[in-house]
Order: C-alpha cells, then structure tokens, then sequence
C-alpha cells in the first residue's frame, strides 16, 4: 500500500514552485506557476503499474493543477513509465524530447521558451534526435531571472564534460537536479564546480540495490557547497520561490512526525513516501 500525505500549500502567494516528487527508483520534477504545472520526465512503470496513475494524476486532482506538458529527459523507462497514463488522462499532451517520436516538440541544444514569468533554456543534447540513453539526457535550465533550476535527467560524466566546454558560466543555477539518481557514473567535480549552486536535489528509493546515491557523490557535493536533499530520506522535496526568496521543505522531516511514519512502516512500500503539498491558508 502506498501511503499518501497531505499539505495544503498556496500556490497563489509564490511567484512558482518546485516539487521532485517521491516516485522511488526514477525522476518526476513537477513546475507550478499558480494552477499550471509542468512536468520533467513522469516517473517510473512497474510491473503492473506506473507512477502516472498511481502518483502524479492523484497529485494533479488533490492539488487542482493543470498539467500543461511533459519534458521527457530520455528513453528509460524509470524516466518515461508514467508517461502512457497521463496521455490517457490528457490526450493531446504536449510532450517534448530528444527522442524523434512522432507528435513530440524539439528538445536539443538551443531551444528556448517562455511559460509565465518563466524562461526554458535547452542545453542538451546537441542534436535535435538521439537514441535515448543518458548521455542523450535533455538538460533543462529554468530561470525567473534571480533563482534558477538545472535538470540533468541521467547525464554522465561524458557528457558533463562536453556540456561544461559549451556552456563555460552558462550552467550556474541555484538549485541542480542531481544527474542519474547519484550514481556514481555522474556529478564530476567539474560539473558541480561549473553550476555553483545552493542545493542538490537527488529522485531515488531507500535500500536500493545499486547503492544510491553513492557515498563518494554525496561528499563531492558538500565539499562544493551544495546542501543535499534525496526522496530517500525526504520523500517529496518542496521548493516554494517567491520574489528571488526560496525555501525548501522536506515531507518526512518537516511534516509528518517522525513516530507516525515509524508506526505505518509496515504499511508502506518501501522506500517510497509519496505526499501532497498544498498550502496551509
């Protein structure tokens, strides 16, 4: 059973918000600017489920937002599982990618927009069609002019290098999505040292197999200044952004009491904290 938690949160009084929701092993980062959301990547497919039925249209309903589009960071399918359900939900859903499928806008190197008081700026892939593995990832910068968000989808070190000698001080943001769950394939020093910023968002479960995040990246990140964050211990990750102010808030830590997540334990899938945030008012 998977639990879910509620917090009222009002969307009406920040300028946009952040939510890397909890979706275990993959990546769902939703934009909200009042009652519009947009999405990078929809989370994981499961055996006989996807995290698109199963969290993020439940967290659209609950919360009253609109889902506007999809950014789909690549192929995989802890990235894309989602991504089938929300289309049933919401034909004619704007998704875009690298990926060359028929009915999907652009998302290569170069291409920019504007949503709201919102600027999207592509910095990867370079090319406008891609196979769809990590390196091929669609890197994303969102900015309000004064606080910004990097996306890296599952970017490795490969391809942080060649995104580092294109951008130069291009990357800088204060806020990085922290690339391939924390693996320890991803997050040079180089990049980190490149983008500069004041926290580290990683999407990922609790007692995985492949040890994420790897101790050595979680280091790499404090030793350059960034606090850490990780759904593994957070479960949903809260950013509320208003007149270049932010602040973060963290599911398990700051709202739910700690002896109540210990006494459903035994009800909970494991390692995954799914939780609603709506403003008090």
């Amino acid at each position: 059973m998977l639990s879910l938690w509620f917090w009222r949160s009002n969307a009406q009084q920040d300028d946009w918000q952040i939510d890397m929701i909890d979706v275990g092993h993959g990546l769902a980062v939703a934009i909200s600017q009042g009652n519009e959301v947009m999405l990078y990547d929809s989370g994981p497919g499961w055996a006989e489920d996807n995290a698109g039925g199963r969290v993020l249209l439940p967290w659209l309903h609950y919360t009253g937002r609109q889902l506007q589009g999809v950014i789909l960071s690549h192929k995989h399918l802890d990235h894309r599982g989602g991504l089938a359900a929300l289309q049933q939900a919401q034909p004619g859903l704007r998704v875009r990618s690298a990926l060359g499928e028929p009915g999907h806008l652009p998302c290569y190197r170069g291409q920019q927009w504007q949503w709201g008081r919102l600027h999207f700026h592509v910095l990867w892939p370079p090319h406008a069609q891609t196979a769809g593995q990590n390196n091929d990832s669609c890197v994303v910068r969102v900015d309000d002019g004064q606080f910004s968000l990097l996306l890296t989808g599952d970017i490795e070190l490969e391809a942080e290098r060649k995104l580092v000698a294109l951008e130069k001080d291009g990357l800088q943001s204060t806020v990085i999505q922290v690339s391939h769950h924390g693996s320890r394939s991803s997050s040079g020093a180089l990049l980190l040292r490149s983008v500069a910023g004041q926290a580290a968002l990683a999407s990922l479960v609790r007692y995985n197999a492949r040890r994420m995040p790897a101790v050595a990246v979680v280091q790499r990140y404090r030793e350059q200044g960034y606090r850490w964050y990780d759904t593994a211990q957070s479960g949903q990750i809260h950013i509320a952004i208003r007149q270049g102010r932010w602040q973060i808030k963290e599911l398990r830590e700051q709202i739910i009491p700690a002896g109540i997540i210990s006494g459903l334990a035994s009800n909970a899938i494991p390692g995954r904290m799914s939780g609603y945030f709506k403003q008090r008012e």
